[in-house]
């Protein structure tokens, strides 16, 4: 048995080898490798709780090859891009696309091989409540008085996103009104400049307001609103803005008065602010308007970023 196998020995290899030959000849004729590309969406791994992530891509393009046969039987769902966020912090991050293939196929190319992934944990703070009426009452009314059932609110979201918010802001029409009314009023979110901030989530979203009308009334209070401007210094972070007095009564033009919320102050330099401190300003005074007194003291609370990191970290 042995000598038969011996027998013509490099013939029968030679043989062997021809057959295996004409074999992945006639498979590659058959199934041939080919290359195709699929757009895939890139998924999230290990996401920390508590914390909002975005990405700068939705997608990756894969470019993969495998026998012809095996493309028939696969989806683009069998296909994964992901990133793994396992231990990674608070900021922005650089991080590999990781991908998963059906059994068969080869990778060939992705892009892009990196993708930029925004951590930013989610907190709440209090803002304050402000309403911004507009318009003119019937039969020669103004507005006497507003009373809301919420001084502040407080809002979620992103601590990039939340540190812009300075108010929450509600809008009412009191035109042509000649009783008094009550009406439940939703709120934005805005910036110290009064435009909306979007992302934040508000707790609760309205105000209930009643909204008094007096006739000929040449006097109200109204809140006072002090006006910061964006230069505090690097490094720093304003905590709390509070004005002594609060409120303050005007007099003068019904017309005017009838469409007064608030007094603004004049705008409050914060470059040289270091630390917590107080502030003697002038309030912006329309023409035809008497306040009591022009003057009012803000008092303006900051702290350093590290010490608010520190605060987080004793938590």
């Amino acid at each position: 048995m042995i000598s038969f196998f011996r027998k013509n020995l490099p013939e029968k290899c030679l043989a062997l080898i021809v057959a295996i030959g004409c074999w992945i000849f006639v498979m590659n004729d058959q199934n041939p490798q080919i290359e195709n590309t699929y757009t895939v969406p890139i998924g999230i791994v290990n996401a920390p709780e508590g914390y909002q992530i975005s990405k700068d891509v939705e997608e990756v393009k894969l470019k993969v090859r495998a026998p012809r046969s095996l493309f028939s039987n696969v989806e683009t769902s069998s296909f994964r891009a992901y990133v793994d966020l396992n231990g990674v912090e608070n900021g922005i991050h650089d991080l590999q696309i990781q991908t998963v293939l059906p059994s068969g196929f080869e990778l060939i190319s992705a892009g892009p091989t990196k993708v930029s992934i925004n951590v930013d944990k989610i907190e709440q703070k209090e803002v304050p409540v402000r309403l911004n009426l507009s318009g003119i009452p019937g039969d020669d009314k103004v507005v006497a008085s507003v009373e809301q059932s919420l001084q502040n609110i407080t809002i979620e979201g992103p601590v990039s996103i939340l540190n812009k918010v300075t108010a929450a802001v509600g809008y009412i029409g009191v035109n042509g009104n000649n009783e008094n009314f009550s009406v439940t009023v939703p709120l934005i979110a805005v910036n110290d400049k009064d435009k909306e901030v979007e992302g934040v989530k508000l707790l609760p979203k309205t105000v209930d307001v009643s909204i008094i009308l007096a006739k000929g009334l040449n006097k109200k209070i109204i809140d006072i609103k002090p006006t910061l401007m964006s230069d505090l210094p690097m490094g720093y972070i304003l905590k709390s803005v509070k004005v002594e007095p609060e409120k303050i009564e005007v007099s003068g033009n019904p017309d005017i008065i009838g469409n007064m919320t608030y007094l603004s102050t004049e705008n409050i330099s914060l470059a040289n602010v270091t630390k917590s401190t107080k502030q003697t300003v002038n309030l912006i005074v329309p023409e035809d308007i008497n306040v009591p007194n022009q003057e009012v003291t803000v008092w303006i609370e900051i702290e350093t970023k590290e010490n608010k990191t520190d605060n987080k970290t004793n938590k």
